[in-house]
């Protein structure tokens, strides 16, 4: 019964919460067992097909990013930067304007 595992050795290897496991055993993704009646197994060759076919692939595959959050990304990467060049930029003008006017 080696090649049998419980649900805590499935949640390590496929790395998802419980709820995931019960997604993927309605989906029929992946079949549950009960030996015995009460405790549910899986065959290990089914745990592992399904992280490599689908998990693996998951991670793989790009998600699209928006204008707007690769904005914000830069925004919130760059912010201090920015800020002070703009600072820096208003006491330049600052002061030529102040000896421009004073001359």
């Amino acid at each position: 019964m080696n090649n049998m595992l419980t649900l805590d050795e499935v949640k390590n290897y496929l790395e998802v919460e419980q709820q995931e496991i019960e997604k993927f055993i309605r989906d029929g993704m992946l079949h549950a067992y009960k030996i015995g009646g009460v405790y549910i197994r899986f065959r290990k060759e089914e745990v592992l097909s399904l992280k490599y076919d689908v998990l693996l692939k998951k991670k793989k595959a790009p998600h699209a990013v928006s204008l707007g959050q690769k904005g914000w990304d830069f925004w919130r990467f760059n912010n201090f930067y920015i800020i002070s060049i703009l600072v820096i930029a208003a006491l330049v003008y600052w002061f030529f304007h102040t000896n421009v006017s004073s001359s």
